[in-house]
């Protein structure tokens, strides 16, 4: 990267020295013509006081204005000699201020190619201290690279992206997800595959209501595409509506009817998964649940949106197992986290790191530092803990 501060800031001094040498030079004739204006003025007023047939209040008129003028020219001679220099002539002045002037002028441009010569001049790489606080890369997946080879040689080959988006999903790479299946709806609005995929990382953001459509267009699109009865059945059993979920269960298996024993036990699952995620009591939390009680620092503000997040033990980075979404304006308030809260239903690890942050703008894409959380790591099912966002 070039850092062009410097250049800049040499580069406005020397248009600010640039216009007060014009100002200056331009002033002197400017003054000159003003004195030499005055001095005829004077003249001609002299003229007139010397003619002797005139009335007295037209002589006094003149007197007056004489008096005007002469006190004018005593002042532009005055302020020429301060800035000039009674002492010095003229003609050495105008050599000096130029010779100042020019050297002034040489030293600004030389400085200034030097700060752009310095400034243009990559960085250094950055000190191996800092690469060690990044997130160390997971092991790439050959399967994967194949796919995003294959996307990177045809760009516009939708079916390549969707299968890439499938991979991504199948290994938590939600924002993998979205960024594929954003590309094939723009090319493509109506295909099912990516409305389907997408739809599942928007119940993953806690978007259910946008979910909710995108499913519901991908089972009109291509009503032969199981994967989106499932989960805009599941999305239905989110919401806490058993009956609307077996109905798009049942429609699944009415289009394929080999599948129905598996959609049977898929929804069996659904219904088992969400009746784990009743409120538990307040004398000790069930297996499966954690009970987090979330609190936030007086001095932060309480704007935007809570996102309470839980990822495998000692994992800091990459897609959550399960995500739960609040207003702030609730916080302080206590919440549930379970099994029900994941983005497939899957269970919780024995043990996960939970991290709660407020979210400013609303979009769990961005991540602001200043916005306040708080985590806690090795957290195991069925215990309660308490989190302040500072």
């Amino acid at each position: 990267m070039t850092n062009w501060l410097s250049a800049v800031v040499i580069l406005a001094a020397g248009v600010i020295l640039g216009f007060m040498f014009v100002y200056f030079v331009r002033r002197k004739p400017i003054e000159h013509n003003e004195l030499a204006d005055l001095q005829a003025r004077r003249d001609e007023l002299v003229k007139k006081l010397r003619e002797l047939d005139m009335v007295a209040e037209e002589r006094t008129r003149l007197e007056i204005e004489t008096a005007q003028v002469l006190r004018q020219i005593d002042e532009v001679e005055d302020r020429r000699s301060r800035l000039s220099g009674q002492a010095r002539s003229p003609v050495l002045h105008d050599s000096v201020v130029g010779f100042i002037w020019g050297a002034s002028s040489m030293l600004v441009l030389v400085g200034l190619a030097y700060f752009v010569m310095q400034s243009a001049k990559p960085r250094e790489a950055a000190p191996a201290a800092e690469s060690t606080i990044q997130a160390p890369k997971p092991p790439a997946d050959p399967a994967v690279q194949q796919l995003e080879a294959a996307v990177q040689k045809s760009p516009d080959d939708l079916n390549m992206r969707v299968a890439l988006a499938k991979a991504y999903l199948e290994r938590d790479n939600l924002m993998g997800v979205f960024d594929q299946t954003q590309y094939v709806l723009a090319k493509s609005p109506n295909d099912s595959r990516a409305l389907t995929y997408q739809a599942l990382v928007r119940m993953a953001m806690g978007q259910s209501a946008d979910a909710i459509s995108m499913l519901e267009k991908a089972t009109q699109s291509d009503p032969k595409f199981i994967d989106a009865w499932v989960g805009l059945a599941w999305a239905r059993m989110q919401q806490g509506k058993p009956k609307e979920a077996e109905a798009a269960i049942a429609q699944a298996a009415r289009q394929h009817p080999e599948e129905k024993q598996r959609l049977d036990q898929v929804f069996a699952q659904m219904k088992l998964q969400a009746s784990g995620g009743q409120a538990p009591s307040p004398v000790s939390a069930p297996q499966g649940v954690i009970h987090i009680a979330l609190e936030v620092d007086p001095a932060k503000a309480r704007n935007g949106t809570v996102y309470v997040t839980a990822r495998a033990e000692g994992v800091m980075a990459g897609p959550p197992i399960a995500v739960k979404r609040l207003s702030a304006v609730l916080l302080p308030t206590t919440i549930d986290l379970t099994s029900a809260d994941s983005m497939l239903g899957q269970p919780l690890p024995p043990k996960v790191r939970i991290e709660a942050r407020v979210d400013s703008d609303g979009n769990p894409l961005t991540r602001d530092p200043t916005d306040p959380s708080a985590v806690m790591d090795g957290v195991a099912l069925g215990s309660s803990i308490r989190l302040v966002l500072r």
